[in-house]
């Protein structure tokens, strides 16, 4: 009798405890839009050329604020024990892979900034890539179809805003439209704030756009956004105006039917205390989610009540339209994981990561969960899927912690985890996504003191053993050099879902294709997971089957390669040679031809040494191989 009153009890104090936790607040601040308009048609526009920023920020730096957790004071009465990581995974995926559909080169560092934010999205036709502040357009098949250009280009007109980085591209499922966003410090790092959002007007990025500024009285750091029936949802880490002193995450939505239409759109913020972490909003891909469902944001804390006790705490966002004044911010759920480590190489994981050929180390970023949080409606049950970086075996070895978060007739839970960390290599900046099927994958930085920042890939199939990545990873594009001039690297890369077909991942990331300061590069690259393999090799498995870019020898060369392909069908055939920054240097093929096996010459003659990358696109599909000129 005694025990079952004990056991009562303590399931009351545990009850108490979460309805404690479970708190609603209403929201902190409701404002409309500072000033909107509708752009002219961006194919009209004058392109605003790439330019470089040597005097508006420090060292060249877009400002970023590392949110730094001192863990050592945070747990020391706590007795802070570094848990075992009991879900770690030590070895590769067995699985057989296949080609790429697309890899080809994005975006270069045509600003000379960094860190280079990749980003970007797929629609119906198009590709939209954005690095800090610069963006181009690209058809599926890789085609540049616009840009680089500076992001300024979209704000032509608009007013004095600056264009000051962490840009996010997304299109909207729900109704077939784009959104570009970037944040404005004008008077940096003063206030006011400003982030600047533009709201395509067709599925067509070359049309004209809905433009957008709200302001913010402490600069919203980090900003994410992210898809929702009834609105678009942000989340941003806030430093106060001046001394940018942590005040804590705030959790945004803005009205999207207004924002579709071109009218005067609220914004309805909730600025959360300090002692919180940093959050991240979720983005739909798929059907939506139940009517009335709320957004939802989440947070990481490591060792949150004490020693082995790390959680995901997950908190909903819900807007009233009719009356603002009624919308809530609710949470959080508190979900315990795996023990995880988010402490690397000191606060702030700076200058972490091991590089080849230098001592100079990356930063890790162990605070945030990286983009995307990722939601899909099943219909039988909703999912979210994120990421983030961990030590992986406490000795400051970097591998990505990758969740999955259902939700079925009950609240929602962790329905798997995993760390993907094979080898001693480093893995981070990582994005995962899950398409229609219910296959994952993640893509991430991947290097180490025998291998160049290049950009990894695996995955695993629905219904493989939990917690696995069962697919062989592979390099995306294997890096050429390491950064030598300081330690930033990314923030974030990111991953999404073709709406065409709900099973073509996108990816885009960033490498160096030299050693040097900071001469990065990016990669864009798709690929699906099927029911046997995941698509990411760059030579194909039956070449007897399918039109390809058989090989170029020698590589690297000084003056003269050759270039052999096979065609299986009478088609047209287009060969090209580009420079990294996706200006064509040379139109080597460009005719029809019959089924057979085919060789040219390539003469290099004009070209100045470095790496350039050939393109060859035949029968529908398209395929590149990195050419390298040495003189």
């Amino acid at each position: 009798m005694k025990r079952l009153i004990v056991v009562i009890i303590w399931s009351l104090l545990i009850n108490i405890y979460i309805q404690a936790q479970q708190t609603r607040t209403a929201s902190s601040e409701i404002n409309y839009d500072v000033y909107h308009d509708v752009s002219p048609p961006l194919r009209e526009m004058l392109m605003l050329e790439p330019g470089t920023r040597k005097a508006r920020w420090k060292k060249e730096g877009i400002p970023n604020n590392i949110f730094y957790i001192d863990w050592d004071d945070q747990n020391r009465s706590l007795g802070k024990i570094y848990a075992k990581d009991t879900v770690i995974q030590n070895k590769m995926g067995a699985l057989s892979l296949i080609n790429t559909i697309q890899n080809f080169e994005g975006i270069s560092n045509v600003n000379t900034l960094n860190p280079a934010d990749p980003n970007g999205d797929v629609g119906l036709d198009y590709y939209i890539q954005a690095v800090n502040i610069s963006f181009a357009i690209y058809t599926k098949t890789g085609m540049l179809v616009y840009g680089p250009a500076s992001l300024n280009t979209l704000w032509q007109g608009f007013g004095s805003y600056t264009s000051d980085g962490d840009p996010i591209v997304l299109f909207d499922p729900l109704a077939n439209r784009w959104l570009i966003s970037q944040f404005s410090l004008p008077n940096y790092p003063n206030g006011p704030f400003y982030e600047l959002i533009a709201v395509s007007q067709t599925e067509d990025p070359l049309g004209a756009w809905n433009r957008y500024s709200f302001k913010f009285k402490n600069m919203p750091d980090y900003p994410k956004l992210g898809v929702w029936p009834d609105g678009y949802y942000l989340s941003a880490n806030s430093y106060s105006s001046g001394g940018l002193a942590w005040l804590g995450p705030v959790a945004v939505v803005l009205e999207r039917d207004s924002m579709l239409t071109g009218g005067a759109a609220r914004m309805v913020s909730f600025q959360k205390d300090k002692s919180l972490k940093p959050m991240i909003t979720a983005d739909l891909d798929g059907p939506p989610p139940p009517q009335g469902t709320p957004a939802y944001f989440l947070m990481p804390l490591d060792d949150a009540a004490g020693a082995n006790s790390d959680q995901l705490q997950l908190f909903q966002l819900h807007v009233d339209w009719a009356d603002t004044a009624k919308s809530t911010f609710t949470g959080p759920l508190i979900m315990n994981t795996a023990p995880f480590d988010m402490k690397m190489c000191g606060q702030g994981s700076v200058g972490c990561i091991h590089q080849k050929g230098t001592s100079n180390r990356l930063d890790a970023l162990t605070t945030y969960l990286m983009y995307r949080l990722q939601y899909r409606n099943f219909g039988t049950h909703q999912t979210m899927v994120v990421n983030h970086t961990v030590d992986a075996e406490g000795n400051d070895h970097a591998g990505v912690r990758w969740y999955e978060l259902r939700k079925t007739s009950s609240d929602w839970a962790i329905y798997q985890q995993g760390t993907y960390a094979p080898d001693t290599l480093h893995r981070w900046i990582a994005s995962a996504a899950m398409d229609g099927k219910g296959n994952i994958a993640l893509g991430y930085s991947i290097s180490g003191d025998s291998l160049y920042p290049s950009v990894g890939i695996s995955g695993r199939r629905a219904g493989d053993p939990a917690g696995q990545l069962t697919c062989l990873e592979e390099l995306v594009f294997k890096g050429l050099g390491s950064q030598t001039a300081e330690s930033r690297w990314g923030d974030y890369s990111s991953i999404s879902v073709d709406p065409s077909d709900d099973e073509t991942f996108w990816y885009t990331n960033m490498y160096c294709p030299a050693t040097s300061q900071r001469n990065w590069t990016t990669r864009i690259a798709s690929f699906k997971i099927n029911d046997l393999q995941v698509n990411v090799a760059e030579n194909a498995p039956d070449k007897q089957k399918i039109s390809h870019l058989r090989k170029v020898y020698p590589n690297p060369f000084s003056q003269f390669a050759t270039l052999e392909y096979s065609l299986t069908e009478l088609c047209d055939v287009r060969i090209t040679i580009s420079d990294l920054t996706g200006n064509i240097v040379s139109t080597t093929l460009n005719t029809r031809q019959q089924a057979g096996i085919y060789s040219i010459a390539f003469d290099a003659a004009g070209l100045a040494p470095g790496v350039y990358i050939c393109r060859f696109t035949a029968a529908g599909r398209s395929e590149t191989k990195k050419l390298v000129i040495v003189k």
